[in-house]
């Protein structure tokens, strides 16, 4: 008997010390909270050629009725031009010495693998500028574009690439500069602007799990970040994508297509820019 009731009491404090510890938490669960509802499953394909066992749908195969990087684009934007248009005040956005650049960092486990969605499911993301998720199947051809959503470029973070984002609204000559360093650096990597973007800080840097957010260009921090955090996506892949709707500028072999060398006209003092 007595034994019985020692066993009741060591059961109830351990659920309740199960139940401080998730209270007190103040962090983000990954992917969801414990008994929580996972926004992203992955949804099994009816097509079994199509099927993966690591992301549900495999990626780069195009198919009209999945993702073929042409219909059903609506499901991610509505091609409008508040996507790439300054619709603000630009004053809002000129760039501030005295707001320091912020760099986030997103504990990613490693051996998560980010699901693929198709055309006809909608992708929803907890971060305004999220840095891994649930992504398309076909990724985006490397380089500079009007517009291209998230739910592509965040292929490309998982394949090593760096995602460069700008609001319409931030001040030109600071966007240019960090296009400028961004296109000189590595082949690959994403330019696109960015209308969720925060005025004290329109300019952007991603990589796989990390986000560089700054008012204006820090030029040895940009250069510092790339340096730091290209190429170091899961999935280490130089193929390219297969997505170029409003592509702009296809980007251009910086030193060879693995980018084995990184920012390779950076002088450390500085960077000079072809």
């Amino acid at each position: 008997m007595l034994t019985n009731i020692v066993l009741l009491c060591f059961a109830l404090l351990s659920n309740f010390g199960t139940t401080q510890s998730v209270n007190k938490w103040d962090g983000k669960w990954f992917p969801s909270i414990p008994d929580g509802e996972d926004r992203n499953p992955i949804i099994p394909f009816k097509r079994t050629d199509l099927t993966d066992h690591k992301h549900g749908i495999k990626m780069g195969i195009k198919d009209a009725t999945c993702d073929d990087a042409k219909k059903g684009l609506i499901q991610d934007w509505f091609k409008q031009p508040e996507n790439y248009t300054c619709l603000d005040n630009r004053k809002l956005y000129l760039p501030n010495s005295y707001i320091h650049p912020l760099h986030t960092i997103e504990r990613i486990p490693p051996h998560y693998n980010a699901p693929h969605a198709c055309m006809n499911e909608t992708i929803e993301y907890n971060e305004i500028i999220p840095t891994f998720g649930t992504h398309r199947p076909l990724w985006g051809v490397f380089g500079e574009y009007k517009f291209l959503p998230k739910q592509r470029w965040l292929h490309n973070l998982e394949h090593g690439a760096i995602v460069m984002l700008y609001h319409p609204c931030a001040d030109r000559n600071e966007v240019n500069l960090l296009k400028k360093i961004v296109k000189n650096c590595l082949y690959k990597h994403i330019i696109t602007p960015y209308n969720l973007l925060e005025p004290n800080r329109p300019l952007v840097l991603i990589s796989w799990g990390h986000r560089l957010e700054m008012s204006r260009v820090a030029i040895d921090l940009a250069v510092k970040f790339i340096k730091d955090h290209a190429i170091h996506g899961p999935e280490k892949l130089t193929k390219n994508g297969q997505y170029d709707f409003m592509l702009l500028h296809k980007a251009k072999i910086v030193s060879d297509i693995n980018d084995s060398n990184l920012c390779p006209n950076d002088n450390e003092s500085g960077i000079t820019m072809k």
